[in-house]
């Protein structure tokens, strides 16, 4: 691993890009545990300071995504890993996600604990206070998403290598590599991927990444918080990828009729607490401002994603949905399922159940 840092952090004069198969060979290093967190945290900073080269970068998601659980295809879902800073508004993807199984397009939501400089609620946070249970085998995951159309994957889990660099990480307080390759790490290998990014400029790096990932339909979002969330009180930026090229595209959520404040700071049990009666159906104007937030991501990606022929469509038939409860139907049935699976996966529980019971 020296040689690497050594490389790319001699300074302005001496430092220099890895070829792909020298970053695919410190990635191997990182990922077998043969570097101590030093060198782990040296690199990584040298790598941030330096600026990732698209090789590293394609080196290091091909690398840890070898060290994954290997999960049957899904190429037909939508794969969305939030951002790894975790949430300190309303989460609007986890009830956009719910209305989208309800109509058959399957969910793919992966991510961590949430990480400096940031750390506000992570994705996995916010379902284990639903009751919904993650730590699931393959098969029955697999099983969960054929049937309900949506899934979560803890990071940790998928890939255990990215859980082992996780302290590294929290002590350098940076956004590194790492980030990347979590997000981008499509464990069920969909076609389809949406994305958001902290600043414009990110999203030139994912452009030739998120084809050499095996995306075909690529929604690149400039989004609250750096989330694939759109707000309806501004104007967004986004940029759509597929393989025969790019397309940069401002989203104005007046001309569909949609504004509101911005949204406000939220404690992970208010962000729960919020999404729990939005999906049972209330339409207070209380919850006006995140509930507009809800129709109108998920009727962009009910359109964008060929789901409906029109964006009114697709904003009329989210707005229905909700009316209709569908997203807490989907929710029951993903906490009631998971928990099923997660008895049949280890049987100490069932016993322990049974016995209390």
């Amino acid at each position: 691993m020296k040689r690497w840092i050594q490389a790319m952090g001699t300074g302005m004069q001496g430092s220099r890009d890895l070829s792909y198969d020298e970053a695919v060979e410190a990635a191997h290093e990182m990922a077998r545990g043969d570097s101590t967190e030093a060198q782990c945290a040296a690199f990584l900073m040298a790598l941030c300071m330096k600026g990732e080269a698209d090789e590293e970068l394609m080196a290091f998601i091909d690398v840890f995504r070898s060290y994954s659980l290997n999960y049957h295809t899904f190429a037909d879902s939508l794969n969305c890993a939030g951002p790894t800073e975790g949430r300190q508004y309303f989460p609007i993807t986890l009830p956009v996600s719910l209305l989208l199984a309800s109509v058959g397009f399957s969910q793919v939501l992966h991510g961590g604990d949430s990480l400096p400089p940031r750390q506000g609620t992570a994705m996995k946070e916010l379902l284990e206070s639903f009751g919904v249970a993650i730590d699931l085998s393959v098969k029955a995951w697999e099983t969960m998403l054929f049937h309900l159309h949506i899934g979560f994957l803890h990071t940790e889990q998928l890939c255990p290598p990215l859980g082992k660099l996780k302290q590294v990480r929290e002590q350098l307080g940076l956004r590194t590599v790492m980030n990347t390759v979590e997000r981008v790490i499509n464990p069920v290998r969909s076609m389809n991927m949406i994305i958001g990014v902290n600043q414009r400029k990110a999203m030139e790096s994912l452009i030739p990444i998120s084809i050499r990932s095996g995306f075909q339909n690529v929604y690149i979002i400039n989004g609250i918080e750096g989330s694939e969330d759109l707000p309806i009180y501004q104007n967004s930026t986004i940029r759509i990828v597929t393989p025969w090229g790019d397309e940069s595209r401002v989203v104005e959520p007046q001309k569909f009729g949609f504004l509101s404040e911005p949204l406000l700071p939220l404690s992970k049990d208010d962000q729960v607490a919020m999404v729990r009666r939005i999906i049972a159906g209330e339409d207070s104007e209380e919850l006006k401002r995140e509930r507009d937030h809800v129709i109108f991501n998920a009727g962009l990606r009910l359109t964008w994603f060929d789901k409906v022929g029109s964006y009114e469509e697709g904003f009329q038939l989210a707005e229905s949905l909700l009316q209709r409860k569908e997203a807490h139907k989907v929710m029951q049935r993903w906490v009631d399922q998971s928990h099923h699976f997660m008895l049949q996966d280890d049987p100490k529980i069932h016993d322990s159940s049974a016995k209390i019971g």
